[in-house]
């Protein structure tokens, strides 16, 4: 597969009138992988569907909390249950934070069960709550009751579930390094994603200071604002007038 995806990719790029890329991350790894001149290249960034970007209500968020049996407070993750997504740092982090608990939105395979054999030998099964294959709606609804989105991936070429969360009034901690800084703003936490323990003291350090928690929410959703649908049309389409 990975022989065949970038024998396809390269020949694409060297088709290309114009190459847009999601991320500035993204636009040098299209140089750096395909030898691609700068000046072919484009960033327009990603926005994400616009029902993350609406408030919802106490009362339906309420409803859906009961729907699911999700705790009163929870940290979140949403993304697929694979290696690379990394969710077994923040599995440490929960056992080492006995007062946590953790809300999975997602799904996957051969890592997931590695990550419900941790789940189980750890005893912290009634703090971690896993749901998939639910609508964009209760998905909203859960991140905007979260406390904090947690999303240690190892790599991304964007990172939508950053900005998803970042609409919905919820703090961010995340990578360092990559794209993650493009997706998630000066005012989110970035850590190691290999270490339990840095993710342990940022969530710690956002539980125990509102002020700092009320100023990530505040600056997190002013920087969302960069990605509306109407920014990235109007980006999309100046390229191809340009063109």
């Amino acid at each position: 597969d990975r022989k065949i995806y970038y024998k396809k990719f390269l020949s694409s790029c060297k088709r290309a009138n114009k190459i847009i890329a999601i991320s500035e991350q993204t636009k040098l790894d299209i140089i750096n992988f395909f030898d691609i001149p700068n000046n072919k290249i484009e960033v327009v960034y990603q926005g994400c569907n616009y029902v993350f970007q609406n408030p919802i209500s106490s009362e339906t968020r309420k409803k859906v909390k009961l729907k699911y049996k999700l705790p009163k407070n929870f940290i979140l993750y949403v993304s697929s249950i694979d290696e690379r997504k990394n969710l077994m740092t923040i599995l440490k982090s929960i056992r080492n934070l006995k007062d946590q608990n953790l809300v999975i939105i997602g799904d996957g395979n051969t890592y997931k069960k590695k990550c419900i054999k941790y789940i189980n030998q750890h005893q912290i099964s009634e703090r971690v709550h896993i749901i998939k294959n639910i609508s964009l709606e209760d998905i909203a609804s859960i991140y905007q009751s979260a406390d904090i989105m947690v999303y240690p991936s190892i790599f991304e070429g964007f990172g939508i579930p950053i900005l998803e969360s970042l609409f919905s009034k919820t703090p961010v901690i995340t990578s360092k390094g990559g794209c993650f800084k493009e997706s998630g703003g000066k005012h989110s936490i970035y850590i190691n994603p290999l270490s339990h323990e840095e993710l342990s003291a940022s969530i710690t350090k956002i539980q125990n200071d509102n002020n700092l928690r009320n100023f990530m929410t505040e600056k997190g959703y002013e920087y969302a604002q960069k990605f509306t649908d109407d920014k990235v049309a109007k980006n999309l389409i100046n390229i191809y007038k340009n063109l």
